[in-house]
């Protein structure tokens, strides 16, 4: 009965999403309109519910099964994937290796220095 109840949680949230979106005229979609929702009533509550805590733990350990229909549609349209597999390879690649090149490439250069270490107490922590 709780995960039916976390169930209804998040469908209500995604409901209220849904219709901000359309009552507002907003161009973010609504599951991420949803999520602020949520993630907002829980800092306000302070604690996940029960059922809640629930269905997140369940829906997690079977989040292989979102994959299925995704892996079916690229079955299905294998052709169309076939004659287009250059570009999409170029597009993963690149949506990769640039956000995290620019990841690293902002942590270096505003994340604080490191201690030094000398070389003694290098020793030191080897030893142990």
């Amino acid at each position: 009965m709780q995960i039916l109840c976390g169930f209804m949680v998040l469908v209500g949230v995604f409901l209220v999403g849904e219709g901000v979106k359309n009552a507002a005229g907003l161009m973010i979609p609504a599951p991420v309109l949803a999520i602020v929702f949520l993630v907002a009533g829980l800092a306000v509550l302070g604690k996940v519910p029960e059922g809640l805590r629930r269905l997140a733990s369940f829906l997690l350990r079977h989040m292989a099964l979102f994959f299925i229909p995704a892996l079916v549609a690229m079955i299905a349209l294998s052709e169309v994937l076939r004659v287009n597999i250059w570009p999409l390879l170029a597009i993963i690649v690149v949506s990769t290796v640039v956000p995290l090149w620019l990841t690293a490439f902002v942590f270096a250069k505003y994340a604080p220095p490191l201690p030094e270490i000398s070389a003694e107490k290098q020793a030191d922590e080897g030893e142990r």
